[in-house]
């Protein structure tokens, strides 16, 4: 995913025990990919065909035959999404170097299993048609930023890093606007679904997905909650076949890749920071990463920033669990979660060394919604663009 037939680049060395864990993340999260359909259909109709049975007569005959026949068209819709996610974990597998022997692989996980069923949401909001509208809030602001930062002929100079990367969506349309590129992503069902969709399509509309199919809540009609997506809207081969050499990727921690690197520091134009803020376990050290990897010299780099804040970690802190660990455990990230509300991690900030050019609040945005659905989460989102003031070094 380095670029269009390379595989993810990594800038870390791990012990050998650190591998393990690592062969089994990897391998767990494909195992959660490849019995996606298996695990929908027993969690998803098979109850509800349950329940059927167990209704009054009368209640059965109310339902019939709609019922029935919409969890069939469920059924059938959850078959084409796990044959679509068999064909990515194909992919996957070989060039994440999984073990061959399947019966080498760790379990799913419940959660695991819960992250595969979003993921499907998020390829559709960051590679259909329909996901457009909501791209536009979040992606189209940092990418109209960049281009009222740099012009045309001074782009391909211009180093952009997009940690978070996700599916790849935004690291990949910044490099087709010219720019030099890097995606950062430490998920590996967003590395293994976009590197499948960054590297083995060959056509726009080439899929089908279900992306809606697993809620059956706030839905207007069956036809909604059945609407198949075409996937992707955009080929990323198409970009490849012309400057590939712009566009890279990687796999790990942000932190641990672009603090520890030496050659990661002082080396980067552009951080775009989109829905990645509240994925820290201590957003302080998200802030000083990107002021070690920002170019710092001239005060030329430049922070651009969008999302909430949902603090992923937030209910690990408060969790009875997380107070047990010694202070001088190896991991002390793990059970820490610092919530900063707005004007102080606005502040923060600045104290930082970064000058805010820009700064919105309260863009109302949601993330992979269903637009046609009866109810939708909004967050109330910030936008900034920041400086970095250079550092004056004493004579």
């Amino acid at each position: 995913m380095a670029a269009h037939d390379a595989p993810v680049g990594r800038h870390v060395h791990h012990t050998e025990a650190e591998e393990i864990l690592e062969q089994r993340a990897l391998t767990s999260t494909l195992n959660s990919l490849l019995v996606y359909g298996k695990a929908a259909h027993y969690n998803l109709t098979k109850p509800r065909l349950a329940a059927l049975s167990r209704l009054s007569e009368r209640h059965r005959e109310l339902l019939a035959p709609f019922y029935t026949d919409h969890l069939a068209s469920i059924d059938h819709a959850i078959d084409i999404n796990a044959e679509f996610l068999k064909l990515v974990v194909r992919y996957g597998a070989n060039e994440f170097e999984a073990p061959q022997d399947l019966r080498e692989w760790e379990g799913a996980t419940s959660l695991q299993l819960d992250q595969t069923r979003s993921s499907i949401k998020q390829v559709y909001r960051d590679w259909s048609a329909e996901g457009a509208a909501e791209r536009e809030v979040c992606y189209g602001r940092v990418i109209r930023e960049l281009n009222n930062l740099y012009s045309p002929e001074r782009r391909s100079d211009v180093r952009v890093l997009v940690p978070g990367a996700g599916l790849g969506r935004l690291a990949y349309d910044i490099a087709c606007e010219g720019y030099v590129s890097q995606g950062n992503e430490f998920s590996y069902h967003m590395l293994v679904l976009s590197n499948f969709l960054l590297n083995h399509t060959t056509s726009e509309s080439q899929f089908t997905i279900y992306p809606f199919l697993h809620s059956f809540s706030h839905t207007s009609t069956a036809t909604n909650q059945l609407r198949a997506i075409r996937i992707p809207d955009k080929c990323p081969a198409t970009f490849y076949t012309s400057t590939a050499s712009n566009f890279s990727f990687t796999a790990g921690s942000f932190a641990e890749i672009y603090a520890n690197i030496p050659d990661e520091a002082d080396k980067w134009d552009v951080i775009t920071t989109v829905f990645f803020l509240d994925t820290a376990h201590n957003v302080l050290e998200y802030i000083d990463v990107i002021s070690q990897a920002l170019k710092n010299s001239d005060g030329s780099g430049y922070w651009i920033n969008f999302g909430p804040l949902l603090y992923h970690f937030e209910e690990e802190q408060n969790s009875s669990s997380a107070v047990a660990r010694a202070p001088n455990d190896v991991d002390q990230q793990d059970g820490i979660s610092i919530e900063l509300p707005l004007d102080y991690l606005i502040s923060i900030v600045e104290k930082c060394g970064f000058v805010f050019e820009k700064l919105e609040t309260g863009i109302k945005t949601t993330y992979a919604a269903d637009e046609r659905a009866m109810g939708n989460w909004f967050f109330d989102s910030v936008f900034w663009v920041a400086r970095k003031m250079p550092i004056v070094h004493p004579h």
